[in-house]
C-alpha cells in the first residue's frame, strides 16, 4: 500500500463519515428493538418477546457489519498515515482535511448518543430481566412452600381448595 501524505483528502473524510452512519443506523434499530423489549417485558407478553429476539437476531449482523466496515476502513486510513496499528477515529481527525473532518466529527457525535443510549437501554433491560427471574424465583419457592410444606393451608377437610386465590401468591408486577 503507498503511504500518501499525513493529510487525508475531504473525500476519506466523506466516505468515514458515511460508514459511520450507516453504523449509526445499525445502531438505531437496534435500539428501537431495545425499547420494544423492555415493553414487552413489563407487559410480559411471550410471543411479541421472541418476535423482537428474532428481529434483533436478524439485524445484528448488519450492525456487526457496518461496525467492521468501519473499523477496515481506520485502519486503511491509519496505515496510509502511517498512525500504529489500532488506531481510532478520533486518532485520525487531525489528519483529515477540515471538511472531512468536519462531516466526521459531526457523524461520530450522532453515533456516540445513538450507542450510548443503546447501552443505556440494554442495561436498563438486564436489570428488568433480573427483577423478572428472581419475581418467577420467589414465586416459585411460595408456590412450592405452600403446596408441598403444608397441604393442609390448601384445602380444607372435604378436600376442597381454601379460598385464598392463587395458592396464597403473593402478585408483583414490573
Amino acid at each position: 500500500m503507498q503511504t500518501r501524505s499525513a493529510r487525508l483528502a475531504d473525500e476519506d473524510g466523506r466516505l468515514l463519515a458515511s460508514l459511520l452512519e450507516i453504523e449509526d443506523r445499525n445502531y438505531r434499530r437496534l435500539l428501537r428493538l431495545a425499547w420494544r423489549q423492555n415493553s414487552y417485558m413489563k407487559r410480559q407478553d411471550v410471543h411479541r418477546l421472541e418476535a423482537n429476539a428474532a428481529d434483533w437476531a436478524r439485524h445484528l449482523p448488519g450492525a456487526t457489519e457496518a461496525r467492521t466496515a468501519r473499523e477496515r476502513f481506520v485502519r486503511q486510513l491509519g496505515a496510509e498515515t502511517a498512525l500504529p496499528e489500532g488506531v481510532r477515529v478520533r486518532e485520525l481527525l487531525p489528519s483529515l482535511a477540515p471538511g472531512g473532518r468536519r462531516e466526521v466529527e459531526a457523524s461520530l457525535a450522532v453515533l456516540d448518543r445513538t450507542t450510548a443510549r443503546l447501552a443505556r437501554q440494554n442495561e436498563l433491560n438486564r436489570h428488568l430481566a433480573d427483577f423478572c427471574l428472581e419475581m418467577a424465583r420467589e414465586e416459585a419457592r411460595i408456590y412450592r412452600d405452600v403446596l408441598l410444606d403444608d397441604p393442609a393451608g390448601c384445602y380444607d377437610q372435604g378436600a376442597r381448595t381454601c379460598q385464598r386465590g392463587a395458592g396464597g401468591v403473593i402478585v408483583r408486577q414490573a
